[in-house]
């Protein structure tokens, strides 16, 4: 996934992104966690590892619209936080 979307195709500022993208994007984050969690269960170090680098880029990106002044998606991203330890 990259920093530009359909509707900031420009890719010119995050406070362009939508309430939609972030509920989209903690979706993402759900299932990436998912997935770790599962490969985690049959022991595929590599694929834990490159899961957990997709989920903390997908963290980061919830976090840039958290701190824009979404207080209740900030819930939701501590939420995934928690899920993952």
């Amino acid at each position: 996934m990259s920093a530009t979307s359909a509707s900031n195709p420009d890719g010119s500022s995050h406070n362009a992104r939508s309430i939609e993208e972030l509920d989209e994007l903690i979706a993402l984050a759900r299932m990436i966690t998912y997935a770790r969690y599962a490969a985690q269960d049959v022991e595929l170090v590599d694929a834990t590892h490159w899961l957990d680098l997709a989920l903390k880029a997908v963290t980061r990106e919830i976090g840039d619209g958290a701190e824009m002044g979404l207080p209740d998606l900030a819930l939701s991203v501590d939420a995934i936080n928690l899920h993952k330890h």
